[in-house]
């Protein structure tokens, strides 16, 4: 069975339970894989692998770690809007999330689509609605969670208050909460979940950068109206998307992509 390390960098990997760990978890049955926390620990595992696998953006801790490693095939899954400030045939595959970024990557010859959600936690329970408009994602400014305070209505914000950026965090949070918004901060996708289903819309305000692609998928899934602005190609296309992804679905792309260099 072939080696794979799956490197990441997540502050909070207990809250793990995306799409994409789904497809990791199905994708064990066809690979052994290590997983390799880059914001839990910096040294590498002394092991040899077939394919060190990332989830990153082009420029980001993840994507320089693994073009350390010299000895093995390579691949990263391409999170955030960086374009490669390289060439991308360092990697042997290449995996995009939405057809907006397509075009940054297709000359490389080995390039996959694959995204999708955790189908297993959201999903529509048909609970009666109690709140309005909620938005999801770190209080930053490429979300533009302000755009909130011009709807009406009972209205929540969750996300993350950025530790290492407090200064342009709290001004958004105080913000809100002086225009009546209801502020929560991380929490379980469970409960996420279970917010998501008490909500009549869901509003993700973000501009290009500002990501939220899974929350629009997340809150479809839900049963909710989804609402983003107008400049926002990139999530237009996954509030457009008659089929919404699922974790087999990025199961199915990530295994083509693997396969194809192993």
């Amino acid at each position: 069975m072939n080696k794979i390390l799956f490197v990441y960098d997540h502050k909070y990997p207990t809250l793990w339970r995306d799409g994409l760990r789904e497809a990791l978890i199905l994708l064990e049955s066809d690979f052994s894989i290590t997983y390799l926390n880059l914001s839990k620990r910096d040294e590498f595992l002394p092991d040899r692998y077939d394919l060190i696998l990332g989830w990153g953006a082009f420029n980001s801790k993840v994507d320089h770690f693994i073009r350390d490693v010299l000895y093995t095939k390579r691949g990263l899954l391409i999170g955030g809007n960086a374009s490669p400030p390289y060439k991308t045939h360092d990697y042997d595959v290449l995996f995009y999330e939405t057809d907006w970024y397509k075009p940054q990557i297709e000359a490389h010859k080995n390039i996959h689509k694959a995204f999708g959600i955790n189908s297993k936690i959201y999903f529509n329970t048909r609970h009666p609605k109690v709140i309005d408009y909620i938005t999801v994602g770190s209080f930053s400014a490429w979300k533009r969670q302000n755009k909130l305070l011009l709807k009406r209505g009972i209205k929540l914000a969750i996300g993350e208050i950025q530790e290492d950026n407090l200064a342009e965090s709290i001004p958004i949070v105080n913000k809100l909460l002086a225009g009546g918004v209801i502020i929560s901060g991380m929490m379980s996708p469970a409960n996420l979940a279970h917010f998501y289903n008490i909500s009549r819309t869901c509003y993700i305000p973000a501009d290009v950068n500002g990501g939220g692609e899974r929350a629009v998928l997340e809150a479809r899934a839900c049963g909710l109206k989804v609402e983003i602005e107008g400049d926002n190609p990139k999530l237009q296309e996954l509030v457009s998307v008659n089929s919404i992804p699922t974790e087999n679905d990025y199961y199915k792309a990530l295994k083509k992509g693997i396969t194809s260099i192993l």
